[in-house]
């Protein structure tokens, strides 16, 4: 979950707004890191800083919190006639905040701050507002500097995306749920917003670390920090604190698709962009429909085990726990079997399961859930991956609602794979595009750059050979599904000699000429041009990087990060995009490696398309090889049924393009040669 997967805007009013659910509970849920310079110490001070916590607390999140010390004058008289000191007061009057608080919520919502506090995950401090001979002030002096007045709080979720808000916020139980407050918002991925942001985190870094004449900054008191490790829960799921409620914090598409999948018997397909939200449209599936069930055995299944941790973080943001079983996890087969147990006998009211696709077609995975008693939920990410042959054994009737998630559910050059999961699944019952996600701005816009290269001679005639060999064995083959293979494989083949035709280097020389100095650009190559575009890129002194499956986790999060930090002006990427591996940073793509796929390059162009700091915009170069026309009747047929779905990818491309009637009229003029009338 990212700041760019919600929609945030620039100033929130609570006579319009509701603050709580529309801003803080679901930046909170998102955030890695929180600092928070709040008001005047007190309980409900505490429990307001906690609205919202529960999911941070789950995503590990870290936070430093700054409070204010109200001070009487009885208090400043102590502290000059030497009976007391600040620290001693400071503790007092902590220390009895925490012990009278009597309303069950606010006590659960500190004692869930105490728990990040025991946990080494809350760091507190205490400023005390002084005077020109840095003496304290007591409280009706210090409002009068109105230093606490106005509140900052500055988040940062895991992709470094930073948001600020500021303004009149009260910290007091009241002021969020009565009052009518207001506060701007400032985003690290808007240009115009970056300067309030930065002064934002100056202020609370300055005040952090001492570096103001008008505050003395304390640590907590240590009998404070031993009372709220006392007060911290063993396990902060027993708190009442909050989760999310889809209904108040879901888009509104993702609102009406919900809705569409209940009125279809709950089942159905989602085919949705990338970036906008299928995973948390999904999950309030799952929560209406655990509205209606008393209980539910829920298997959540994705392509790869890295989208395990993705999927498990996204359902505990919505206070949703689940299972871990996929093959490489520690006993998964012995915990699944327990956790079914437990729920067959009713020790369990909801059991969720995260799975690899290969594993859930497994015999182990399909003869355990095959034992479940009572009613089962199967939701499918990326779901055109269960249409294969392997796969498609784990679609058992067992699994009553059934949801499909993919921006692209079709099966290329796969009719039978595609009709199963149509079948399965029975329609798609929300639609939400490329073109709306642009709209809307979970993608950015972006300048399609089309560039035609043609065959070298040596190439043109192996080209022209293996279209006469397909052309020969296709009119061989009567049974229809051997010729759909031995056509894909044949196309493969000759793709091979597209995909890597010399002239795309010449190509990529213009390009790096009108670039000039690269930066935040994705080279996508396949694996015979990597080695020759990391030696062009190093002629020019272009600070680059490869960026492959070879590299493991880790180095890829570093790659990523140091690509987005501009340290890295290209990545050399092989396959990267088709592994669920988003490089978000990315404002310039140059692909010289097309996909005729269409499932893979729409996800590939999603993946580009999405938001960063300071990313207002895409160019995607796009090398496209095309042969001269053949003058043979019967190769110009095959000819153009083949090439008829390399332009309508290129189409699909010009057609979302902030350039596209200019990017169509150059595949217009290809499309010609061969007399294909392109679908606009």
């Amino acid at each position: 979950m990212s700041f760019l997967d919600l929609e945030l805007k620039p100033a929130y009013d609570s006579e319009s707004d509701d603050i709580l659910n529309e801003f803080y509970i679901p930046v909170l849920s998102a955030a890695k890191t929180y600092h928070r310079l709040a008001g005047y110490f007190s309980s409900s001070a505490l429990a307001v800083a906690a609205r919202g916590i529960s999911a941070f607390v789950r995503n590990g999140g870290d936070m430093r919190l700054i409070v204010g010390a109200k001070m009487q004058p009885s208090d400043i008289e102590a502290i000059r006639q030497g009976k007391e000191d600040a620290e001693g007061i400071l503790s007092k009057q902590m220390l009895g905040a925490l012990d009278d608080i009597e309303d069950a919520i606010i006590r659960d919502h500190v004692r869930a701050l105490a728990w990040l506090v025991a946990n080494k995950h809350l760091d507190i401090k205490v400023a005390l507002v002084v005077d020109s001979s840095g003496r304290p002030m007591n409280y009706d002096a210090a409002l009068r500097y109105g230093i606490f007045h106005q509140k900052v709080g500055i988040l940062e979720d895991a992709d470094g995306n930073t948001i600020s808000f500021s303004g009149s916020v009260n910290e007091t139980a009241s002021a969020w749920e009565g009052n009518i407050e207001e506060f701007k918002v400032f985003r690290s991925w808007v240009e115009g917003e970056i300067q309030h942001l930065e002064s934002d985190t100056g202020k609370f870094e300055r005040y952090w670390y001492g570096n103001t004449s008008r505050l003395k900054i304390y640590d907590v008191p240590d009998a404070v920090r031993q009372k709220l490790v006392e007060l911290a829960p063993d396990d902060i799921r027993s708190l009442r604190i909050d989760i999310l409620d889809p209904n108040r914090v879901l888009r509104d598409y993702q609102q009406e698709a919900i809705s569409r999948w209940l009125e279809n018997s709950s089942r159905g397909i989602f085919e949705m962009a990338t970036a906008t939200g299928k995973t948390y449209a999904a999950i309030g599936c799952l929560l209406e429909l655990k509205k209606r069930e008393s209980s539910l055995a829920v298997v959540v299944t994705c392509p790869f085990t890295h989208l395990i941790e993705q999927w498990k973080r996204n359902l505990e943001s919505f206070g949703i726990g689940c299972l871990e079983a996929f093959a490489g996890a520690d006993r998964w087969e012995d915990k699944l079997a327990n956790a079914v147990f437990d729920y067959n006998n009713r020790a369990l009211d909801t059991l969720v399961v995260v799975t690899t696709h290969d594993t859930f077609s497994g015999q182990r995975f399909m003869q355990i859930m095959k034992s479940v008693t009572g009613k089962t939920v199967l939701i499918a990410d990326e779901v055109h991956g269960l249409g294969s042959p392997e796969r498609r054994y784990g679609l058992m009737d067992a699994y009553l609602f059934r949801l499909g998630l993919s921006a692209t559910p079709t099966r290329w050059f796969d009719e039978e794979g595609t009709a199963v999961i149509m079948g399965f699944f029975d329609k798609v019952v929300f639609e939400f595009g490329l073109q709306d996600a642009i709209n809307r701005g979970f993608l950015c816009p972006y300048e399609y750059q089309p560039r035609l290269v043609e065959l070298t001679s040596d190439e043109l005639e192996e080209y022209r050979e293996l279209t006469k060999k397909i052309a020969s064995e296709y009119t061989k083959v009567k049974d229809r599904s051997e010729q759909t293979k031995l056509f894909e494989l044949y196309c493969i083949l000759r793709h091979r000699i597209t995909i890597n035709a010399l002239e795309k280097y010449t190509a990529l020389e213009s390009v790096l000429g009108e670039l000039r100095q690269p930066k935040h650009c994705l080279i996508y190559c396949s694996p015979q041009q990597i080695d020759r575009v990391q030696e062009m890129l190093n002629r020019r002194n272009i600070v680059q990087h490869k960026f492959t499956a070879e590299e493991d986790a880790k180095d890829r999060k570093r790659l990523l990060t140091m690509f987005a930090e501009g340290h890295y002006k290209v990545l050399v990427a092989m396959k990267c995009l088709d592994e669920g591996v988003d490089v978000p940073s990315t404002r310039v793509a140059i692909i010289m490696a097309s996909s005729t796929n269409p499932r893979e390059f729409i996800q590939r162009r999603g993946r580009i398309l999405r938001m960063a700091q300071h990313k207002d915009r895409a160019l995607i170069y796009d090398f496209v090889t095309v042969p001269p026309a053949v003058e043979d009747p019967t190769l110009g047929q095959l000819e153009s049924k083949i090439l008829r779905s390399e332009l309508q990818r290129y189409m699909e491309f010009a057609r979302s393009a902030t350039n596209g009637a200019l990017a169509y009229a150059q595949i217009a003029e290809v499309a010609s040669r061969y007399h294909i009338v392109l679908e606009e």
